[in-house]
């Protein structure tokens, strides 16, 4: 009976406590409503209002809601898929091409309302839309759509009325992205990342569903199992039922150190604050990928030619998302699933520095030089591939992989189109924040926005343009990065790897503060 009167004071005190803190953002969660068969029924309006499965291999990986009605779920395999349902209509799904441009125009919109738009995924968007309602004059007193377990509870902090100017805002972002691109899609507005994400599930689809503080917990326990609260996965799940706990209120009530001993420090606090609701992750904004590629996986081949042929059709998918996005890679990685005698997989990789010519993965104006630059990248990834399966002579593979990285930083390039910054154009005259711009940035951005961003936001701002400034392009280093005593002259011949190996010997000798008579430095000191 005292434990029982314990775990209810403890969830007394949280509920006190979330009720009472300042809930000062508004994050609005954007879920597009069976994303893949959406983008198919656009392309082809005659599949609308009919039972459509998207097929990756022999899996139906995702449906629309006229499937699901007659029983096809998702990763069901498509003979299953057609038995439940004999009039389905199967869209091949491998090629993700029509999926990512849509689900850039998606985030595009969305960036329309907000600069602090983080992708998940390519249908799901979290949108931190604070600094919008804090400007605005007048506070929505009505909240536009759903709101879970709706209470006469008012928290005094005011989140109620921002919440519902956020729900305001998020029906203006569903009513674009289907006015302009056709697209439905749910909504969640909460005062955080992990509460927005769960409500906007409770009205499904094309609704959207407010949380208010009051209920938070509401929300939480109602989920009733661990394994439903995002970020806790099946690993994490095992270790919490080898310690008896298979619901949210035993994971609220379980002693800390309990969950440290299992989880370790890190984990177990921060899945204890999920199970209360709380998550103070910051919208991040989402940058460009550091790496673009695909994969292809098939029954087991064992001929170069089979290979060779699916390696040329992955590497013009590449290309084409290589030339799209606009930047010069110089690292290209071979991945390879091989399949041993036991039966089990194993992947492996490799890579290597190549010099890029743009214009390779272009379907027009394609000159000789372009065929001969495919050719080269080619025979790089066969090269690759040999490394890779090495004197193996009865190998057999599964899948291949092909990835562009080692793209330039955005210290070494102009500002992105979707940068944060271009919600800061220039002004002749302007007042400085409370907290000074970068020196290389003053003048080129309107402070006086800055001086009205909630400070938090102000931080993140100031962050995201001293990330900006220019520096040296690391394949050219400048005097300044050389390592004490090294001819800069030479140490700019030097191949990559060895630049970096000295910096890092450098870097080390700066911590340790011994001198090493016997190291890599020494052969390239200047003569004296």
């Amino acid at each position: 009976m005292e434990e029982e009167n314990g775990d209810q004071e403890l969830l007394f005190n949280t509920s006190a406590d979330q009720s009472t803190k300042k809930h000062e953002r508004v994050i609005i969660h954007i879920d597009i409503d069976c994303y893949y068969a959406q983008v198919e029924m656009i392309l082809n309006p005659s599949l609308c209002g009919k039972p459509l499965g998207i097929k990756q291999k022999n899996l139906v990986v995702t449906c629309n809601y006229e499937a699901r009605a007659l029983g096809v779920e998702k990763l069901m395999t498509i003979k299953s898929a057609l038995e439940k349902c004999p009039s389905l209509i199967l869209a091949n799904g491998e090629d993700l091409k029509n999926y990512r441009e849509m689900s850039e125009k998606i985030y595009h919109v969305l960036q329309s309302y907000s600069p602090f738009v983080e992708k998940l995924g390519l249908d799901e968007n979290f949108v931190d839309v604070t600094h919008k309602i804090m400007k605005l004059p007048e506070v929505q007193q009505v909240v536009s759509g759903h709101t879970f377990q709706d209470s006469d509870d008012i928290c005094a902090c005011g989140c109620t009325e921002r919440l519902a100017q956020g729900s305001l805002i998020a029906q203006k972002m569903r009513d674009h992205l289907r006015n302009e691109l056709g697209i439905t899609s749910c909504a969640g507005i909460a005062f955080n990342k992990l509460l927005a994400k769960l409500v906007g599930t409770t009205h499904k689809p094309n609704q959207q569903t407010t949380l208010l503080s009051t209920s938070s917990l509401s929300l939480i326990t109602s989920l009733k199992h661990p394994r439903n609260i995002p970020g806790i996965g099946s690993a994490i799940n095992r270790k919490l039922e080898a310690l008896g706990i298979d619901t949210i209120e035993k994971l609220q009530s379980t002693e800390i150190f309990k969950l440290t001993e299992a989880l370790g420090a890190k984990t177990a606090n921060q899945i204890q604050q999920l199970s209360f609701g709380i998550d103070n992750s910051r919208v991040k904004i989402t940058d460009r990928p550091k790496s673009i590629g695909a994969e292809d996986g098939f029954i087991p081949i064992r001929s170069e030619v089979e290979v060779r042929k699916k390696l040329m059709c992955l590497l013009d998918r590449v290309l084409e998302l290589v030339e799209k996005d606009g930047r010069k890679p110089n690292q290209l990685k071979l991945t390879v699933r091989k399949l041993h005698p036991s039966s089990h997989s194993v992947r492996e990789s490799r890579q290597t520095t190549i010099e890029y010519a743009t214009g390779t993965g272009s379907s027009t104006n394609q000159g000789p030089g372009d065929e001969k630059h495919k050719i080269k990248l080619m025979t790089t990834l066969m090269n690759l591939f040999e490394k890779i399966i090495g004197c193996d002579v009865s190998w057999q593979v599964t899948l291949l992989g092909i990835s562009f990285s080692g793209y330039p930083s955005k210290n070494s390039e102009s500002p992105a189109e979707n940068s944060i910054n271009k919600y800061f154009p220039v002004k002749t005259s302007s007042s400085r924040p409370d907290e000074p711009l970068p020196p290389a940035k003053r003048g080129r951005f309107d402070e006086s926005v800055l001086q009205e961003l909630p400070p938090d936001i102000r931080q993140e701002v100031l962050e995201d343009m001293q990330n900006q400034l220019p520096s040296s392009d690391p394949q050219k280093p400048t005097d300044s990065n050389c390592p004490k005593g090294v001819d800069p002259l030479v140490f700019r011949e030097l191949p990559v790897e060895i630049r970096e190996e000295l910096l890092a010997e450098e870097r080390m000798k700066k911590q340790s503060n011994i001198k090493k008579s016997n190291n890599l430095l020494q052969y390239f000191r200047k003569a004296s």
